[in-house]
């Protein structure tokens, strides 16, 4: 069993940080920054392309994640620790509702939604160096 002080979390959600607290595990945050990390472009990665279910999107996203999470790990330079990224989605159908633009769109999206069935799914990839752990997928 491996034992760390603390995880790297990939992701800005202020809800995946307290529910890493809650269960007693230190999270440092290990997100873009846009002074440092120039090249990357992490929202480009969130858009759905063509022809691509909402499992299928979720995966896929998750793993440029950890990609480019990696990455900048490895240019920072930062301490050993295992890196958590994950992606929520939120599916009609097949329709896979992204960020709203503006708020006439989150609008849309709550009205989409009111009534109806959806899907929430989420996928979870975590790295420590060259271990890889399979993504996980709750639907």
């Amino acid at each position: 069993m491996l034992a760390f002080e603390f995880i790297w979390l990939a992701s800005q959600s202020p809800r995946r940080r307290e529910l890493l607290g809650r269960l007693g595990v230190r999270a440092e945050l290990l997100v873009a920054d846009a002074s440092i990390d120039i090249a990357e472009d992490v929202e480009a990665l969130e858009h759905p392309l063509e022809g691509e279910n909402p499992t299928q999107y979720v995966e896929r996203v998750v793993a440029a994640k950890l990609t480019a999470a990696m990455a900048r790990h490895q240019r920072r330079r930062l301490e050993a620790a295992p890196i958590l990224v994950a992606d929520t989605t939120v599916a009609i159908g097949g329709r896979i509702l992204g960020k709203p633009a503006h708020a006439a769109e989150a609008v849309e999206m709550l009205s989409a939604l009111s009534g109806r069935s959806h899907r929430v799914l989420t996928a979870m990839a975590v790295s420590y160096t060259h271990l890889t752990l399979p993504t996980k997928r709750i639907v």
